[in-house]
């Protein structure tokens, strides 16, 4: 599927055009959407997003983790979760989650997610 790029949440431009994405590239997007909304952030459905109670308030690695696989488990181009890393750093209050999973068409998406307050 094609859609337009993003960068830091803006769209993207390249000489006066909208940047089409599609492809791996694509998906690590929507990833990272799902996971930088909000569980319940987003009045059209509730349910779109990450806990990010689970991620940044004092919940444990288990918890955490458990989060990052239920968003990854909603991607339907996702055949399996192949590594899941979440790094901590408390006194700026962000986990940065790193993700490796293999695609449906077999090609395999690593991708580094910072998660903050």
């Amino acid at each position: 599927m094609k859609t337009l790029g993003l960068l830091n949440g803006d769209l993207r431009f390249e000489n006066g055009d909208f940047v089409m994405i599609e492809g791996p590239e694509e998906i690590a997007q929507c990833i990272a959407i799902s996971m930088g909304t909000n569980l319940k952030e987003w009045f059209l459905n509730e349910a779109f997003g990450m806990d990010h109670i689970k991620l940044l308030e004092k919940s444990s690695d288990g918890e955490a983790r458990a989060e990052v696989i239920r968003i990854l488990g909603q991607e339907p181009r996702i055949d399996e979760i192949v590594d899941i890393e979440i790094n901590n750093n408390k006194n700026e209050r962000i986990r940065t989650i790193k993700y490796t999973v293999r695609l449906i068409d077999g090609t395999t998406l690593s991708e580094e997610v910072p998660i903050g307050a």
